[in-house]
């Protein structure tokens, strides 16, 4: 008769105990690899500024801007327009800004430090003369730091860039190759309650060291609740070429102070 050996409870429980172990770590493992799911961020905002005196100038700015973030891509959409009226000692009062601008960025995020990315855009400007720029390039950005309350940016990037003037008559359109380097920053205080950001571009032709445009932009929010925010922020641009199509001036700039709300 053949003996059949029984595995002893305390085996059995061992094994038990061993495979239950495999499984949850199998779990956590695959739990722990799966990305999180893409998220949606959408930010308005609306804001003005006024000036008295010898001239009186009001200014009113609309922005909207939605972000899909993933692991993979961090893709960022923007539209804003800008109007401004001003008056001369006389009384008269005219339209001193009109201008819109359309952007879109795709970052991809897979490497640790420096990605690729590409970007899209178009405007119009009455200060700086331009009916209609259309631009559109690709380049590589490093993060420099990246923590909960801190990041900073560099990019670097080619592009081309289409221009309509706004005078008739004029030399119509310009078709250019530039490059542009930009800096960026985000520094958050109090749990987000306060956040400080600075922005920086230049971007010069290729061909024409004395042709280019400088963007910079800075500002502070303070967070009154979960989505709403006051904001005040100072923008300053300048475009070389501005007077030649016609503008008053090179640069123009403005001090905005706004409500900002964003989910």
């Amino acid at each position: 008769m053949t003996r059949i050996d029984r595995p002893s409870p305390a085996r059995t429980a061992s094994f038990l105990l061993l495979a239950l172990s495999l499984i949850g770590a199998s779990a956590l493992s695959a739990q722990d690899e799966a990305p999180p799911p893409p998220r949606w961020a959408f930010e308005g905002e609306i804001g003005a500024s006024v000036f008295f005196g010898a001239s009186d100038q009001t200014t009113v700015a609309t922005r909207v801007a939605v972000d899909r973030r993933s692991p993979d891509f961090e893709l960022e959409n923007e539209v804003s327009y800008l109007y401004g009226e001003a008056s001369d000692g006389s009384g008269n009062t005219f339209v001193n800004k009109r201008a819109w601008a359309l952007e879109s960025n795709l970052d991809y995020r897979r490497f640790s430090r420096v990605n690729p990315y590409v970007f899209a855009g178009a405007l119009s400007s009455l200060e700086k003369a331009i009916q209609v720029r259309y631009k559109g390039g690709a380049g590589a950005k490093l993060t420099a730091l990246d923590s909960e309350t801190s990041r900073l940016d560099f990019a670097l990037a080619i592009l081309g860039e289409k221009t309509v003037e706004k005078n008739p008559g004029d030399s119509g359109s310009e078709i250019l190759a530039r490059w542009a380097g930009e800096g960026k920053l985000r520094r958050s205080f109090a749990a987000d309650r306060t956040v400080v950001e600075a922005k920086g571009v230049y971007s010069p032709v290729f061909d024409e060291a004395d042709n280019y445009v400088i963007a910079a932009e800075g500002s502070i929010a303070f967070k009154l609740s979960e989505i709403i925010s006051l904001k005040l922020s100072v923008v300053d641009n300048y475009d070389s070429r501005a007077k030649d199509r016609g503008a008053r001036d090179n640069n123009d700039g403005r001090v905005l102070f706004s409500v900002l709300s964003s989910f």
